[in-house]
């Protein structure tokens, strides 16, 4: 036997095994980044920012609100119906003990296109109670309303619609406003309770993590703001109670949708 030979033999295999386990190994570990990656993409990496991502602030909490008593606020509903012009009168009704406020137009206002034009939104809220206290948020479903919100150092404080509670509802008829119903809220917050808010980055993860929008292949979000949200409790409750969330507007597939998301607890809510 040429042991030589056979010695020259057994180290070219265990060369060739060599090769072979360090190409295993690295096509083992191409494999698992690759994997980490789309894994991450189809979580994380699924929206595109169609808009300016703010900065987290650091003076909000929650907030207590109280619907105000307009019986005794009697200066202030004079100034309302006490108008100089035939097309600003008004005529003003109490319900539901003085805490909702009810106005019908002497003349009809022309609604236009209300959700762009700012004349005509500071038309109608020149119209009702502290109406720079409130903004613009959207038409109602079947356009018969066009609802605005109350705001709080300019942020603006949402009501689920399950607490049949209406913050200010501009009523439609046709092209035409004829009246409103509007509820008015003191609101405060103690800023000795501060409390840990997830980031609007942190926000759009978990929204996008939803398993209705996690089969889209990218969330366009065309809007995104700090907000304060109530979905617990009903019109009766006194005071309610507004957690700060993210209000997330995205597109996909050519519809719009609004989004909250708990900014304490990362929970995605809904307002209808």
């Amino acid at each position: 036997m040429n042991w030589s030979r056979t010695k020259s033999i057994f180290i070219i295999c265990f060369l060739l095994l060599d090769v072979f386990l360090v190409f295993e190994m690295y096509m083992r570990q191409q494999d698992e980044s690759v994997e980490d990656v789309s894994d991450s993409g189809s979580k994380y990496n699924n929206y595109k920012a169609e808009t300016v991502i703010p900065s987290l602030p650091k003076d909000v909490t929650f907030l207590r609100g109280t619907r105000i008593d307009f019986n005794q606020q009697k200066d202030a509903l004079v100034q309302l119906t006490d108008r100089k012009e035939d097309a600003e009168k008004q005529k003003i009704t109490l319900e539901e003990d003085g805490r909702q406020l009810t106005g019908l137009f002497s003349t009809p206002k022309v609604l236009g296109n209300v959700k762009k034009n700012e004349d005509i939104q500071n038309t109608l809220l020149s119209m009702v109670y502290q109406g720079q206290d409130y903004k613009f948020w959207e038409l109602g479903a079947d356009k018969s309303t066009v609802k605005f919100v109350q705001t709080y150092r300019n942020r603006p404080v949402y009501v689920s619609t399950r607490n049949r509670v209406q913050m200010l509802d501009f009523t439609v008829q046709g092209d035409q406003v004829t009246g409103f119903h509007q509820n008015y809220f003191k609101l405060s917050s103690n800023q000795n309770n501060q409390v840990d808010l997830i980031n609007a980055e942190q926000a759009i993860k978990y929204l996008a993590d939803r398993t209705d929008l996690v089969g889209y292949s990218t969330l366009h979000i065309k809007a995104i703001e700090l907000c304060y949200l109530n979905t617990v409790g009903d019109g009766s409750a006194d005071p309610l109670i507004f957690v700060p969330a993210w209000h997330i507007t995205i597109r996909t597939n050519g519809h719009t949708s609004d989004y909250f998301v708990n900014a304490v607890s990362g929970n995605v809510q809904s307002v209808n």
